[in-house]
């Protein structure tokens, strides 16, 4: 199965969405999708850093993260122009 391109502008959009779906993370502000090309033609690696308000449970954002990084991974790869 191929991955959908998505533009990091929309990436980002998305993670933020999924992340706030978690309970408990009402809080997070922002997403900032972090790339760089990957060693295989056409392709890139990337990780999201994610900006919350005080008063978050910081290991429930971590979980938020990493399970929506892992999910968009397998469906989206950014477009690079």
């Amino acid at each position: 199965m191929s991955r959908s391109p998505v533009s990091k502008d929309e990436l980002e959009r998305i993670a933020l969405q999924e992340i706030r779906s978690f309970p408990g993370n009402e809080k997070v502000v922002s997403v900032e999708v972090e790339f760089e090309p990957d060693y295989r033609p056409g392709t890139t690696d990337w990780k999201l850093h994610v900006v919350a308000r005080e008063g978050c449970d910081l290991a429930r954002v971590q979980y938020a993260a990493k399970t929506t990084s892992d999910r968009l991974k397998r469906r989206y790869d950014i477009r690079l122009n």
